[in-house]
């Protein structure tokens, strides 16, 4: 991203949730905030979603990714965990949907500073207030320590915590990756939530095409694609940072389990995957 600016791809992952709810009915991910906090005319987003035949793949990667995050979250809170760090959150906002409520659970957004000022704007814009349980943090992961920022906030490194790290790893070099693992990893029973990108072999041949376009276009902006990793690379990195319980879910199962929920969904093969792994 450029500096003094909010990130473009939490923009465009803002737009996929909110066309999801009207075009999709919210069928993978139910979120009755997401066309409020993007501020935006509902035909702004259907010209956006329908500016690409393959734009319908995009929105269910981002639905169905985020899908699995809140599901395997779920499944955490049960077995007893109470902080929820949402790295590179954008416009999320599992927390003011936040189905746990009850359970006192305290929920960590941890982005870049001109991101999370961008955010704080659009929620007053949209007289959205911020839930008791949430907390901002902001960090530039290019200079901060997260730990450094997170503690302060009130972050107990001594209890468990559900890491959700969503459309962030594919920017981000294998030094960088590998340093927010060991910080993940540092925390007693944590689990993370991530997607990652396959090289552009496993796309088929439409969408390496618009991968290759995207990939330009984040260049102009600043925000370049530097991570691809095959399937046993990344179990590898996991297992190296004493991550196990590891479950990939590849594009082949999101489309399965979830394609028939989106509308006129194109034709086509990304290599798209989401892991759940458990410390």
């Amino acid at each position: 991203m450029k500096p003094s600016e909010p990130s473009q791809t939490a923009l465009i992952i803002a737009r996929q949730r909110a066309a999801h709810q009207v075009l999709d009915h919210g069928s993978i991910l139910n979120d009755p905030f997401a066309m409020k906090i993007l501020r935006e005319d509902e035909k702004d987003v259907l010209q956006f979603a329908n500016a690409h035949p393959l734009a319908s793949i995009g929105r269910l990667c981002t639905t169905a990714r985020s899908r699995i995050a809140e599901d395997a979250l779920s499944g955490a809170v049960e077995r007893g965990v109470r902080q929820i760090v949402i790295l590179g959150a954008g416009l999320d906002t599992f927390a003011l949907r936040n189905p746990h409520f009850a359970r006192q659970i305290r929920i960590y957004e941890v982005d870049h500073p001109e991101t999370q000022a961008w955010k704080r704007q659009r929620l007053a814009e949209a007289q959205l207030a911020l839930p008791p349980w949430l907390i901002l943090v902001p960090v530039d992961f290019e200079r901060d320590e997260m730990g450094e920022k997170l503690v302060p906030a009130g972050f107990q490194q001594d209890s468990p915590a559900f890491f959700t790290w969503l459309g962030v790893v594919p920017y981000l070099t294998q030094d960088d990756i590998g340093r927010t693992l060991d910080y993940m990893s540092s925390i007693q029973n944590s689990e993370v939530v991530f997607d990652y990108l396959e090289p552009p072999e496993a796309f088929s041949e439409e969408l390496r095409q618009v991968e290759k376009e995207r990939t330009e276009q984040l260049e102009k902006i600043g925000e370049r694609s530097a991570s691809r990793f095959e399937p046993a690379g990344i179990a590898a990195i996991l297992r190296s940072h004493g991550f196990c319980a590891i479950e990939d879910v590849n594009f082949q199962e999101i489309a399965s389990r979830f394609g028939r929920a989106v509308q006129g969904l194109a034709p086509g093969h990304a290599g798209v995957h989401v892991v759940h792994a458990k410390h």
